[in-house]
């Protein structure tokens, strides 16, 4: 039995098709508390949502038997199409759901907008101590709490062990350098014409993920960041950025074609079609994407783990601590016009708890941000399915986030851009330096950047 099967099964037990709690204690008065999420959260093919919104409703009528929990399905096509409607639904107090679920990058602009209420109880809650120091950044905005993490990943290098084999290329490899990389994509060019040497994330029509995936992973292996969290400026120049512009276009002879990478669907094509043939030597991708081979998963392959090898992600030139990485995920966040805030809170206790998140987390293709969790019996069991999220799980000490600030939505999308254009050879590397040091002054004002020297 999968991972996903067993959290599905056990959940199911005594709930029917219904993602309600019991509706109280006789003689109580119910209060029924709204979830809302997205449809489109199922990274290892099944909407787990429901089945983790039943479990964490059991889980705090132990201590609230008056309260009913339901799941508030918003159906959407695309992520960004969820922000908008969730956005919608929070501006009135009619409409506006107790608990939502909240993309960690957007809790910025969300606080900054008004939508989310403070949660500064959050750290009096024994779980909080257990979540990793950025896990805990990421839902902080101007010094208070906005939620709290319910899943996160880290990014990976995989590599085809044939093509590597075909390519004279180590059979197991960790690549100390972007040079490395690049001569590893080279190399499987030269001795595999008909696959794609390098997959990786550029361009806008998968939006977020050229950004986040495609280039500020990468910056995050230089000394230049997004954003100064010491002098409160944004980045806009410097060393690391014209390094990072160079290497995407030094990738552009060796990456998936335009008509792969300019489709929304770029992500599945590489992970799902390519991966399974073997015919991609080198991607960049989450830790989520064993998650589709493992029994129960989105397509079933258990030769995966013998088929590729997982890598971290080298900083520029080999430079301590010797790899980079950068987190995403989601939260649970409370609207500020939701009508049972206490109660709200507790949902989102039950709902992060060690246990819950155990069987949860493996089961939505995720890492969890608690450190304790990785000693929980249902995560131990999950790695032994999947040995990938061990090896991933270990980079979550040392990960990085997004700027969840209000401008960074509008930096993220000049980034995406940028990075299509250089796919494209519509620009070089000096001049999207010169065109993102302006648009991003642009964004968030001339006395909120800094510009580092050579």
């Amino acid at each position: 039995m999968s991972v996903l099967t067993a959290f599905l099964a056990v959940v199911a037990i005594g709930l029917g098709s219904s993602i309600t709690g019991s509706a109280g204690a006789a003689g109580s008065p119910s209060v029924t508390l709204t979830v809302a999420y997205w449809s489109g959260f199922n990274p290892a093919g099944t909407n787990i949502m429901p089945a983790w919104i039943s479990a964490s409703a059991k889980e705090l009528q132990k201590t609230y038997p008056n309260v009913k929990v339901v799941g508030d399905e918003i159906t959407t096509s695309s992520e960004s199409e969820y922000y908008s409607k969730l956005d919608l639904t929070e501006r009135s107090a009619r409409t506006a759901p107790d608990v939502v679920f909240e993309d960690s990058f957007l809790i910025g602009s969300d606080a900054s907008a008004g939508f989310l209420r403070p949660l500064p109880q959050l750290q009096s809650w024994s779980g909080w101590k257990s979540y990793y120091p950025a896990m805990k950044s990421s839902v902080t905005y101007n010094g208070k709490i906005y939620g709290a993490m319910n899943s996160t990943d880290v990014q990976l290098v995989y590599y085809s062990h044939k093509l590597f084999k075909q390519a004279g290329l180590p059979a197991t490899w960790q690549p100390r350098s972007w040079a490395d990389v690049l001569s590893a994509a080279r190399a499987v060019a030269r001795h595999d014409s008909g696959g794609v040497p390098l997959g990786g994330y550029t361009g806008q029509a998968v939006g977020e993920a050229s950004s986040f995936r495609g280039f500020e992973v990468f910056l995050n292996g230089t000394k230049d960041r997004l954003y100064d969290y010491t002098t409160h400026k944004w980045e806009v120049s410097g060393p690391g950025f014209d390094a990072t512009w160079k290497l995407l276009a030094q990738m552009q002879p060796v990456e998936e074609p335009e008509s792969m990478w300019s489709n929304p669907l770029a992500d599945a094509t590489v992970d799902l079609q390519l991966i399974p043939h073997q015919q991609v030597g080198i991607v960049f991708d989450g830790s989520w994407v064993p998650t589709a081979f493992v029994p129960g998963g989105l397509a079933p392959w258990p030769g995966f783990s013998s088929a590729y090898g997982e890598a971290a992600i080298p900083t520029q030139a080999g430079a301590a601590p010797g790899s980079t990485n950068q987190s995403g995920g989601w939260a649970l966040s409370v609207p500020s016009m939701a009508s049972h805030p206490s109660l709200s809170q507790a949902f989102i206790e039950a709902a992060s708890s060690a246990p819950i998140l155990a069987s949860f987390d493996p089961a939505s293709g995720n890492l969890p941000p608690r450190v304790d969790v990785l000693t929980q019996p249902a995560w131990q069991a999950s790695v032994k399915v999947n040995p990938v999220s061990r090896f991933a799980s270990a980079q979550l000490p040392y990960t990085t986030f997004r700027p969840n600030l209000p401008d960074y939505v509008l930096v993220s999308n000049v980034i995406q851009q940028l990075t299509g254009e250089i796919s494209t050879r519509s620009i070089t590397p000096s001049q999207a330096a010169t065109t993102y040091a302006s648009q991003v002054t642009q964004i968030v004002g001339s006395g909120n950047v800094e510009r580092l020297k050579q």
